[in-house]
């Protein structure tokens, strides 16, 4: 049985493990602030987005699958509402029915829970293949086509029937008919499960005669009980790994259908504060967007978010200087954002938007040091948390460093931070760098490598921030003077 909702050749059986570092990513991107919002109050599809958002890398491919996907759910939420919920109960009552199997699992325990769990599943695969067919024809994706198909043809009426008369069969109303061999210490050996005849017994018949046992004697039904546990052991096992395999399929279908919830949820949060959205498309050149924004900004505010124009194919390095509080940290967030969201086949907040899939996000924020300390001490704090990035980084990365290396004088930090991103850049990772440091960018921007964009926070004449970033190479001010202006007044010069 298959789900194809994610992938277009296998299943989300197993959800993607968080990657290195994925608390720093969390706290620096404001991804606990934007996971709520898509899970809506439901602790399951919390997970879900939180696994995918954070590890999942899907291909090109893949991605393009997913938007297809989306376009149905979107189109047809009623549907989606409707067949994640009958994998949501399925997986919930199979986890009540197993609470406390295991205390004393004895082989009769297993069997029989497992049959009940299996029973229970019959009734939910009857209700999915009844949604299935009642939804179908609303659908055109190529992976709810797959989803549809499998459940149309692995669950017809004859497969149901057969399966309901072996589970009927595996509660041997007439008793258990086991055989084996006489071994080493007149031990028995060797059991084996048969079918049972239609007379029921009470007798076990030996070779040279009969051995009659008093079931009403406690000794003797013990005896039977670890006999007949024997004999139901293999059944007992295969029962179980058939139930759990089934509730790994309803698992998978929540969780698929979940993912999809989850993004239904944010785009509604979104469409009611009327920011936009795309689908990206996969480009191996970029980032080339228009209006890119950070979802949480919109969420949070009543506001209208402004949204920047980001045009760097060919650069691995991306330079952004300009005014305090101008929205550079906001646009280095908002990138890696829409990375996350991108490569997982989420719509991004922005009105159109195309460019790499990167197999890494990881980031490196200036001043996260916990407690006090001289500049000796935060600078060594920073460039620990540089060489743990530097441990697990890989070619093709994308690097977020925010005013990192800044806690130390100009020169040095510049010195440091520039050989810093040379290597990145010359490992094939992309490094995007809000900096003050004047000698770090200029020092670049100098070297006239085309590998090297420059943007820069827009400051107009009157002092005002428009918290538009436009291509620009870096000023030797951060006009800092405006806001101490703007907080203190003259009074305070």
């Amino acid at each position: 049985m298959r789900t194809r909702l994610l992938y277009r050749d296998r299943d989300l059986r197993e959800p993607p493990q968080a990657p290195p570092r994925s608390e720093e990513l969390r706290r620096n991107l404001g991804l606990d602030r934007l996971l709520p919002v898509m899970a809506s109050g439901d602790d399951a599809l919390y997970r879900v987005a939180e696994t995918m958002l954070l590890g999942d890398v899907a291909s090109a491919d893949d991605i393009r699958y997913r938007h297809e996907v989306l376009r149905d759910c979107l189109a047809h939420p009623d549907a989606v509402d409707d067949l994640r919920r009958i994998a949501v109960r399925a997986v919930e009552r199979e986890r009540h029915n197993y609470f406390g199997l295991f205390t004393r699992a004895t082989p009769d325990k297993v069997l029989y829970r497992s049959l009940d769990v299996l029973d229970m599943f019959l009734g939910a695969f009857t209700e999915l293949r009844a949604a299935c067919d009642r939804w179908r024809g609303a659908f055109s994706s190529a992976g709810f086509d797959a989803f549809f198909s499998c459940i149309a043809t692995d669950l017809d009426d004859d497969y149901l029937a057969a399966v309901r008369e072996h589970l009927e069969g595996l509660r041997f109303a007439k008793g258990e008919l086991i055989s084996m061999r006489l071994g080493t210490g007149a031990h028995g050996t060797d059991h084996v499960l048969r079918h049972p005849d239609r007379s029921g017994w009470r007798r076990l018949r030996a070779r040279d005669g009969a051995i009659d046992l008093d079931v009403d004697d406690p000794a003797a039904a013990e005896a039977l009980t670890v006999l007949a546990g024997r004999g139901i052991r293999t059944a007992a096992d295969a029962v179980a790994q058939a139930a759990e395999h089934v509730a790994a399929y309803f698992r998978t279908i929540a969780d698929e259908l979940g993912f999809y919830r989850a993004v239904m949820n944010l785009l509604a949060a979104l469409d009611e504060r009327g920011a936009p959205w795309c689908l990206p498309e996969p480009s191996a050149r970029g980032p080339l967007c228009h209006g890119l924004y950070h979802p949480v900004l919109a969420l949070e505010t009543r506001e209208p978010v402004v949204g920047n124009d980001i045009d760097t194919e060919g650069a691995s390095v991306t330079i952004i200087t300009g005014a305090n509080h101008g929205g550079k940290t906001t646009l280095l967030r908002s990138i890696g954002t829409a990375q996350l969201m991108f490569r997982c086949g989420m719509p991004v907040p922005a009105r159109d938007y195309r460019g790499p899939v990167h197999p890494q996000v990881l980031t490196h924020f200036g001043g996260e040091e916990r407690g006090g300390g001289d500049t000796a001490g935060r600078l060594e704090e920073e460039l620990g948390r540089m060489s743990a990035v530097a441990d697990v980084i890989r070619p093709g990365a994308l690097l977020l460093c925010n005013e990192s290396l800044a806690s130390t004088n100009e020169r040095e930090g510049a010195a440091l931070a520039r050989q810093i991103v040379e290597t990145m850049r010359d490992c094939g990772i992309s490094v995007v760098y809000v900096t003050h440091m004047y000698e770090l960018a200029r020092g670049l921007a100098d070297a006239g490598d085309p590998r090297h964009a420059f943007l820069r926070a827009e400051r107009l004449p009157t002092g005002d921030r428009t918290f538009r970033i436009l291509p620009g190479r870096p000023l030797p001010t951060s006009h800092g003077e405006d806001l101490f202006q703007r907080i203190f007044g003259s009074a305070g010069v």
